[in-house]
């Protein structure tokens, strides 16, 4: 048990919010990665048709057109996370689910793919961004003992888990509902639990 619990628990003191931090972000990593999940499975069913010079290039081109649009978002706006931490939570869970709803929605509209999908991971990458630095506060608040590093590490095992876990979720979705206009059904209610499970994690740490 000593051991199990080293894994998760830093030595030393232990802040009265850490288990509950830890504890609903592990839940809202399961869903998010539920979620990419879906969102990727959609992705590769919009460009299945085309050659494989073409997919390539609208693959990695919506990762190009992500990560300068988030870029040049957050070297503006990320000093926001410090003065209005809850508000910036808020725009950030709205970006993020947004995003993933779109790409959930490119098999519908498979020309327009790149557009979609370059915008969508924009604010996919102004959110991770954004939960990041939100993150980097609650894990300041945390170190009670200065074992930021340790703290890190360890919410760091915590959250892979979770996300390993819901990628297989997300793969069982998709097999349990192959049709990609039913899934979009299913999305809001992933994103809802999300939201209010990473907001219950970050309660009264922000």
């Amino acid at each position: 048990m000593n051991n199990v619990r080293s894994l998760f628990f830093p030595t030393g003191k232990v802040h009265p919010k850490y288990t509950q931090y830890v504890g609903w972000s592990f839940i809202s990593n399961v869903l998010v990665s539920a979620e990419s999940a879906m969102s990727t499975h959609s992705m590769l069913n919009a460009i299945g048709t085309c050659s494989e010079t073409v997919r390539t290039a609208n693959y990695i081109g919506k990762d190009i057109i992500g990560q300068f649009g988030g870029l040049l978002y957050m070297a503006k706006m990320g000093k926001q996370a410090d003065k209005k931490p809850v508000n910036f939570l808020f725009y950030t869970n709205i970006l993020q689910q947004f995003a993933y709803f779109s790409l959930c929605t490119t098999p519908m509209t498979p020309e327009y793919f790149l557009p979609i999908a370059g915008v969508s991971n924009i604010f996919i990458n102004v959110s991770f961004i954004g939960f990041g630095a939100i993150n980097a506060k609650c894990i300041q608040t945390l170190a009670v003992d200065g074992n930021v590093g340790e703290i890190y590490s360890k919410i760091s095992v915590i959250n892979t888990l979770g996300s390993s876990i819901g990628l297989l979720l997300g793969i069982g979705l998709i097999a349990a509902v192959p049709d990609h206009t039913t899934r979009l059904l299913i999305i809001p209610i992933i994103a809802l639990g999300r939201v209010a499970t990473f907001n219950r994690a970050v309660k009264d740490l922000i």
